[in-house]
Formats: structure tokens, sequence, C-alpha cells
């Protein structure tokens, strides 16, 4: 069964998969670090010490070279790993640690990270697949095919797959160990696993090679790391003590066929970045502080249990273990498959865009979810007249860690920036949190546009760009692309969306009045 994740599933005009290649990863951070004045990286150093006075907090650490030094710092946020400090040392003496949550899960796998060399006719002159015309690319693809793969099986179960930038090389392989496995030569056993993987049948080619095995030149795999790992599936008992937080690993955990731990932990920093910008910016009481902390933690709580449930269905298929339940499964999905709309819809269901917050699952939450909030706003490519396309992210969201205040014009009664204006200034909010520069006019109607420009709005006036519209400037959109998206996740009647810094709305409003209500919401949540 293959999931066509080219599609645009999840409405956001970017890819649905994106494969993240570590080193380069940090790399690019450190890079993106170095470009603002007000932060700083410091590598080789060790934190051993915490002492919270107040406002601030002072962390003691030791460099590379021994030297025991100090940091006052607003808030401390552990991003260090499964085992790192600020959990371990730090908050476990608070109570915090790391538990099981509704599924329970705890095995070991050995992780290869393998780099694949191609082999070409000159450095493989004996290959049988030169005399069919094959090209180095094409048995590159044939021996290590795109996408990841989830391997099911009985005796042992594995997760395989190209990662790493485009022609990298880099391909990681992942199986459980067993309870026969001793591991005392782990390298042996990788290759006891994965060895018969890299030998095709020759009939798989061309009838001509029928009688031989086609074998991947071993002397092109170069083993880069191989090691066994323990995995369990568990989540912190709470997320924060007081102006220290958890976000990634160290707030949670996942098994390898879950592929959900980068992810999670880049949705653990994002919705947590925004909140302790603003609590700073704004100067909150701790009583607030605690309501801001509180409503994070539970929507990350519900967020982790979305991508639990994620991985509690992937592992389901992958760890199957009876012979005959897995045959089965497998024959019945080919035999759906069979059939393209059933496969589309099975594929839309897994890849939509899911996560909604709820007053159930977080009392506690920003957004109002009678005001239609708690959902992720969709992406399309808008522009202004005259200009270049942009992803709407960042044009709804253009001065974080400020709101946005999307404002969808049908008709030329929606073209009035004078009535926001007063909404905004009625509400009296901070200007550390939305002010009339914040909004942006999403119009669908041409002569309203017009009307919106003559009133001096034009440069926050924006169009939503059409497929051919697209092509033309030179930009090939994703599959499934519709430039209707973002309007119809709401009803016609919607006129003001009010979009939180981590791209998830607050709330809608269909009138200027409910407009200020929710704007009246949002001051009191920080007030």
């Amino acid at each position: 069964m293959t999931f066509d994740i080219t599609v645009d599933w999840a409405e956001q005009a970017v890819s649905n998969n994106l494969t993240q290649f570590q080193p380069n990863y940090e790399r690019e951070i450190r890079n993106l670090i170095t470009q603002f004045p007000t932060c700083e990286i410091r590598t080789g150093c060790e934190a051993i010490a915490r002492e919270e006075n107040g406002d601030h907090t002072i962390l003691e650490y030791v460099t590379q070279d021994g030297t025991k030094r100090y940091i006052r710092t607003s808030w401390l946020v552990g991003a260090d790993g499964k085992r790192g400090v600020v959990r371990k040392k730090f908050l476990e003496p608070e109570g915090i640690r790391q538990e099981d949550g509704f599924y329970t899960y705890v095995g070991t796998w050995v992780a290869a990270n393998l780099h694949i060399t191609t082999p070409t006719p000159k450095s493989h002159p004996q290959f049988p697949l030169w005399q069919l015309g094959y090209t180095p690319q094409q048995v590159h693809d044939a021996f290590w095919p795109s996408g990841f793969h989830f391997c099911n099986s009985s005796k042992r179960p594995a997760v395989s797959g190209r990662f790493g930038p485009p022609n990298s090389g880099f391909w990681r392989h992942e199986f459980s160990v067993e309870p026969e496995d001793n591991l005392k030569d782990v390298e042996g056993d990788f290759w006891k696993q994965f060895g018969s993987w890299m030998i095709i049948p020759g009939s798989k080619f061309s009838w001509k090679l029928r009688k031989t095995l086609v074998e991947f030149p071993r002397d092109c795999i170069k083993i880069v790391r191989c090691r066994p790992f323990t995995f369990a599936t568990k989540v912190v008992n709470r997320w924060y003590c007081r102006k220290t937080m958890l976000i990634g690993d160290a707030a949670h955990v996942f098994p390898p066929f879950g592929g959900q731990g980068i992810a999670a932990g880049i949705r653990d920093a994002q919705a947590l970045s925004w909140r302790l910008a603003l609590m700073t910016n704004l100067g909150v009481s701790v009583q607030i502080r605690e309501r801001i902390l509180t409503g994070w933690s539970q929507e990350r709580r519900h967020a982790w249990n979305a991508a639990t449930l994620a991985t509690k269905l992937n592992g389901g298929i992958v760890n199957q273990r009876s012979l005959l339940g897995g045959l089965v499964y497998r024959m019945w999905m080919r035999f759906l498959w069979w059939f393209p709309g059933i496969a589309r819809l099975r594929t839309r269901r897994a890849f939509r865009d899911k996560l909604v917050y709820s007053s159930k699952t977080c009392p506690d939450g920003f957004f109002l979810e009678k005001a239609g909030g708690g959902r992720k706003v969709a992406q399309i490519w808008v522009r202004r007249q005259g200009e270049k396309p942009a992803l709407s992210d960042g044009v709804f969201l253009r001065s974080l860690p400020h709101f946005g205040l999307l404002v969808i014009v049908r008709s030329l009664a929606d073209a009035n920036p004078k009535e926001i204006e007063e909404a905004i200034r009625a509400a009296d909010l901070p200007e550390e949190i939305l002010t009339s520069k914040d909004v942006t006019f999403f119009c669908l109607n041409v002569q309203a546009g017009n009307s919106l420009s003559k009133l001096g709005a034009e440069q926050q006036t924006y169009y939503p760009c059409r497929t051919q519209e697209l092509l033309e400037e030179g930009i090939t959109p994703i599959k499934g692309y519709r430039e209707t998206a973002v309007q119809d996740r709401y009803a016609k009647s919607a006129r003001y969306v009010l979009i939180r810094p981590d791209f998830f709305v607050h709330s809608v409003a269909a009138n200027a009045g409910e407009l200020a209500a929710n704007l009246r919401e949002v001051k009191g949540y920080f007030s």
C-alpha cells in the first residue's frame, strides 16, 4: 500500500513530507542565530545548577575548558533531549518526569545510517545492469527507492528510507531487536538482516537476466553509524515549572515507526516562542503567566496525543507479528487500493490537517471554540497587485509575535478599513499584540480591491493566486492546490479571522460586533 503524499491534502501549498538531515538542519539554525544581534550560541558547555530568584533564573554552567560561568535568564527552556540536564537534574526533584501515555511501547531497535556511493560502468564494469542500458542513477533508484518505507514482518519489523538533501546518498535503516539477538556484533547482525534487501532477481529487470541475482555492490555501502537504541512512548506529567519549560525529546519520546520526533519538537517550540515573547513584552503577572503556560501545556499534550495516535496506528501495522493477520491485512489493503477513489479517500484522511484544539481537551487553551477557533489556517499563494506571489503564512503574520487579523473581502461592504481600526482601538489591546498594521485584506472581489486602494489600504490588500498565475510566474504549485482553501474553512458569513502567531485561529467573526467581542477576550486573557 502506497500513500501519495505529493497532493496538498493538508491545504498548506507545500509538501506534506519533509525529510530532514540533522547535521545540515543544525548548521542552518546556527547560521541563522548569528544573524540576530540579541542571540548567542555557546557550544561545548554543560549546565550544572539552577537558582530561581523571582523574575529571573541564574544558570551555572561549565565551559569546554572547565571554567565555571553564570548566565541570568528570564526563561529557561529545556530542549536538551530525553536524558537532558534540565528535566533530569532540575525538574525531576520538582516531581516532573516522563511517564507512559495512553499507548505504551518499549522496544530496542538497531538504527543504521548509511552512505551510498552510486556504482558506474567504470568503477564496476561487471555489474549486470549496464548491459541493459541502465544509467548509474537508474541503478541507484532501483535499489534505494525514494520515500520512507515501513516494513511489516512477523519476524522482524523494519523502517527504511532516504534522508538528507537530494543526491546526498544518505539512507537510514532501523530494525527491531528480537529476544534471540545478543548484539555482540551489531554490524554483523545488520548485514545478516539487510544484505538480502540488496539482492533483486534479474527477472525484475529483464527476461535476459531471469537466471541471475543482481546484487548492489557491497563496497558502495558505507556504514556511518550502527548501534542499538531503546525506544519508548512517553510524555512528561507536567510541561513546565514556574519559568522553566520542556520541549522536544526532553518532554516526550516516540518509537522509530512513528516518524513524529522532530516534527513534534518543532511544534512545541513554535507554540512556546510567541507566548514567551508576549509574556516578556507585556510583563505579565505570575497569575497570567500560569494561565498562559497552562494553556500551552494543554495544547501540547493534545497535540502529543494526536501524534501518538498516528504512531499507534502505524505501529499496529509495522509490528503485526501474526503471520495470518499480516497476510489478511495486506491482502485487504491491496484490494482496497485497486479502487482509486478509496485509496484517495484513505490518503486524505491520513494526511489532512487533523490537529484541532477543543475546550474539552484544552480548557485553558488560547482560542474560542464557539467562535470557530482552534484550527490551523490554510496556506495558499497570494499577491499584491503587480507584485510576485508569496506564501500566505508570511503575509498574514508578517510582524511576529503580533497576531494577524485576516479580513475576507467578498463584496464592497467588506472593504471598510476605518471600521476595523475603530474596533481595534475600542478593544484597547496592547500594541505588542495587535495593531492596524497587522490587518490583511484578503480580497476575493476585484471591485472591492479597487475601493481599498482608493482608501489607502493597497499595501495590506492581497489576492489569492490561481494555478495559471503561478505557472506564468515560474512557480509550479503542489498537486491539488486550491486558491479557495483559506475561505473554504469558514462559513460564507465569516468576515474576520484572528490568527495566532503559530498559525492557529483564535476566533472567527461575521461582523464588527463579534470582532470587538473576540478582541475583548484576547485582552482579558493577557490581563
